[in-house]
């Protein structure tokens, strides 16, 4: 328990002022108050530095307010002489303003090589669509061709087909025609069929029949009648 004792025992510092009565001094405020001023009016300005040092041209106009607010609180400081470094800053503020205006006018154009360089690509595009283009140009005139020539041979099977059709009209009508002919035909044969066979001396028969009218009607024709 000693030894630990005496290692918590605190021992001077070495750098420690010496245990000695103070010196007194006489309180100053104002020189206090103009101290701190100052003190306040660096870090204020500081501030400030770091944050233009830090933005981008094109948004330093997003300071110029805030920025000078806090100009204002530094004038009020009497112990400061701040018009030097506030002009400086303005001015610095309408040289950023000119050349953002310069820029945003020179935004549309272009230095003689990217003008160049922009060409030489564009060419390059223009080129390879103007080729597009004609192969394109080609193909349309294949295509059209090609069915002009389809369209020729629908119209030539059109017409054949309309003649076609108008020469089955008139072979159905034919048919027909031919059909009852046909059917005539058969009437008839079934009829010649149906009747009775007429035999070789029945035939010798009517022909002598035949013979002997000629020969009455011969004979009436010669007749010298005399009322």
């Amino acid at each position: 328990m000693g030894e630990t004792c005496e290692n918590n025992v605190v021992k001077p510092h070495s750098k420690a002022l010496p245990l000695s009565a103070p010196e007194f001094t006489k309180l100053d405020a104002d020189k206090v108050i103009e101290d701190g001023q100052l003190q306040l009016a660096l870090i204020l300005w500081e501030n400030v530095q770091l944050k233009i040092a830090r933005t981008p041209f094109n948004e330093v106009h997003l300071l110029i307010e805030e920025v000078r607010k806090i100009f204002a609180t530094i004038e009020g400081i009497k112990a400061v002489d701040f018009s030097g470094l506030k002009g400086r800053v303005e001015e610095y503020f309408k040289q950023v303003a000119k050349f953002t205006d310069l820029e945003s006018s020179f935004s549309s154009r272009m230095s003689s090589k990217d003008q160049a360089d922009k060409l030489q690509t564009l060419k390059t595009q223009f080129e390879g669509f103007v080729l597009k283009e004609n192969q394109a140009v080609i193909r349309h005139n294949k295509f059209t061709s090609e069915l002009t020539k389809v369209e020729k041979e629908i119209s030539a099977l059109q017409e054949k087909k309309a003649k076609l059709e108008s020469s089955l009209k008139e072979n159905e009508k034919a048919l027909e025609v031919i059909k009852t002919d046909v059917s005539h035909i058969q009437e008839e044969m079934a009829s010649a069929e149906s009747r009775p066979i007429l035999s070789e001396a029945d035939a010798n028969a009517l022909k002598v029949l035949e013979d002997l009218l000629k020969s009455s009607r011969e004979d009436l024709m010669n007749l010298k009648w005399k009322p």
